[in-house]
């Protein structure tokens, strides 16, 4: 896939492993860490879609008119109850479940406990108190709150009415198996219900086999716990309701509950019995929170929660593909493709919820973004590299300012055709006899000695702070004052010109005797020119132009080895800080007078 011979390539590889890197740190934080949590369930809250409820689940509501008329409810008379059920068990309800607790002794229990015997299909709760920590596959509980003894032995089973909010406050699971330390066990009420509908009996165990109960012909998902997810219909109220007054007194159809499951409970305002769901922000009583699971597994409409595994291998799907294909593409086709996989997955969740299946919304969704940003930065980083590294390459082949000045241009977009009018002092440094130098020489030889000497040139001209424009075989042009600004171009193109010769010199008398003495003809001079880029669109230079320039050029011709030519400008530059010996004017071409020439000897030395 990869072919390592190209910096390129290996750099694209480096990506991908780092990509791959980062992607296997997010795995174990995911698995281990499980971070934001209650993020994870705030997004699956969001999958919920309104459906209808079954009709066959009926809640009778002890509502604001039920305790309006008949007071507090611990203050009812149990006759209240029987008569409820009574009318229940004539109108043919299928099963009757009570999500009321009647843990105190009362007068009426015994016509209460004969109406629920009569009725024979009537279900009691019983309420965990205190849950402890426990390895048991069911929520354990330090003791449970039973009916009076009375009520429990007439009723036709017993289920517990406990609910297990999550971390977050909301109910989204419901335990359907609780017990104690005494080895007491309780199947959820709503369970409870649907085995005295179906007229089957409790099972004895209560063993998760591949994540699930089988109950009811039906295997029911749960987690290690026994909790179900409940899978709510709608928000509160979507269920058929009758208010308990009216069945007390007879005052309902007996159609809206014949051979249908019957949940009694309270619906009236302040009732503390009332919790937030995913469905609504409105919170839902318990009654009807069981209502909802009941209809959960009535119509098998499960939500399975995906395995720690499934995770693992979602997450190292998508850390898979982005890591591996991010660093290989453009950056716009990498945004598309992370884009375009983000809302395959947010659909592929909302579909996957409509199927049973609670996928981990969160972990995938967070890896994305977080490997584009490793894969971005990465590439930022090698870009800057890569920056430095051209200036660098660049600079071997242009002078550093004339490389920073085209990466600024670039910069900018302001890299085109066109130059500015500035002062600059020129330099042209020749080899004297290079031509018949050559001819005695192999081409590596003279090569070698060309760059030995021109080496010598070029560090005092960086030195000073000059720019190498051009090389010309053995000749090189330096410039000061462009493309930066050197108020003291002119002094500093002398030194560096003085201080090349003392280079050569000392190098003609301490080198090879057997190699020929080299000396240059240096030529300075100083003037307007236009500095900028010449050329074409598809090719151009960054150069000095101008009679400045011309000049510069002659005087190097015309000065003899080992001797530093100065024109007028130049030496009204430096004249305090340079010795110079005044020479003949010369006449050069292009110029109708004759132009004074002035010989650089040495820096002045300053009285102290």
């Amino acid at each position: 896939m990869f072919k390592m011979g190209t910096k390129k390539r290996r750099r694209q590889l480096n990506h991908v492993l780092i990509a791959l890197g980062v992607g296997a740190l997010l795995i174990l934080i995911f698995t281990f860490v499980q971070p934001f949590t209650k993020i994870q369930w705030w997004l699956s809250d969001q999958l919920f879609l309104p459906t209808s409820p079954s009709p066959n689940i009926v809640i009778v509501a002890i509502d604001d008119q039920s305790l309006a008329k008949y007071g507090r409810l611990p203050d009812w008379s149990r006759s209240l109850h029987a008569q409820a059920v009574d009318n229940l068990r004539q109108a043919q309800a299928g099963v009757i479940g009570f999500d009321v607790l009647f843990s105190d002794q009362s007068a009426d229990d015994l016509e209460f406990a004969e109406a629920i015997a009569s009725a024979g299909n009537l279900v009691l709760p019983v309420v965990g108190i205190e849950p402890e920590p426990s390895a048991q596959q069911k929520v354990i509980y330090e003791d449970f709150l039973n009916p009076t003894t009375s009520l429990k032995e007439a009723a036709a089973s017993l289920g517990h009415a406990n609910v297990v909010p999550d971390g977050d406050g909301v109910i989204r699971r419901l335990p359907l198996v609780a017990g104690d330390d005494t080895g007491d066990i309780y199947p959820a009420l709503v369970l409870a219900m649907l085995h005295e509908f179906f007229l089957t009996p409790l099972p004895e165990d209560y063993t998760i086999q591949n994540g699930s109960l089988h109950l009811l012909d039906r295997d029911i998902p749960v987690d290690d716990k026994c909790l179900m997810r409940i899978n709510f219909v709608d928000k509160p109220g979507s269920f058929t309701h009758l208010s308990y007054i009216d069945v007390v007194e007879g005052n309902f159809d007996p159609d809206a509950v014949k051979h249908k499951i019957v949940l009694v409970g309270m619906t009236a305002t302040g009732e503390p019995d009332s919790w937030v769901t995913p469905i609504s922000a409105e919170k839902m009583y318990g009654v009807e929170i069981y209502a909802n699971a009941l209809d959960t597994i009535l119509n098998q409409r499960f939500l399975a929660e995906t395995t720690r595994q499934t995770n693992i291998l979602v997450v190292l799907l998508m850390a898979g593909i982005t890591g591996l294909v991010l660093p290989l593409i453009r950056l716009r086709w990498g945004t598309l493709l992370v884009v375009l996989m983000f809302l395959a997955y947010v659909v592929a969740a909302f579909l996957a919820f409509d199927r049973g299946h609670v996928l981990n919304i969160l972990y995938p969704l967070i890896t994305l973004p977080i490997i584009y940003v490793t894969v971005v930065l990465c590439r930022v980083i090698a870009e800057q590299s890569d920056r430095r590294q051209i200036k660098q390459l660049f600079g071997r082949y242009v002078s550093p300012q004339v490389a920073d000045e085209i990466m600024n241009l670039a910069d900018a977009n302001q890299l085109r055709l066109g130059g500015t009018r500035r002062e600059v002092t020129v330099m042209f440094a020749d080899m004297r006899g290079f031509t018949a130098l050559s001819e005695g020489m192999s081409p590596e030889a003279v090569v070698a000695t060309l760059n030995k000497y021109l080496t010598l040139i070029i560090e005092r001209v960086l030195a000073n702070e000059g720019m190498i424009n051009k090389f010309g075989g053995d000749n090189i042009m330096a410039v000061w004052n462009a493309p930066q600004d050197q108020p003291d171009h002119a002094l500093l193109a002398v030194k560096a010109a003085l201080e090349g010769q003392q280079a050569i010199e000392k190098e003609n008398q301490q080198g090879d005797s057997a190699l020929p003495r080299v000396k240059f003809g240096i030529g300075i001079n100083t003037g307007p020119t236009v500095a900028g880029n010449v050329g074409s669109e598809g090719r151009s230079e960054y150069t000095i132009i101008g009679d400045t320039v011309n000049l510069s050029s002659r005087l190097c011709s015309n000065a003899p080895g080992d001797q530093i030519w100065i024109g007028p400008n130049t030496y009204e530059k430096v004249k305090d800080e340079i010795e110079v010996e005044a020479l003949e004017p010369q006449r050069f071409k292009g110029k109708a007078e004759p132009v004074p020439v002035y010989r650089a000897l040495r820096l002045r030395v300053k009285q102290g």
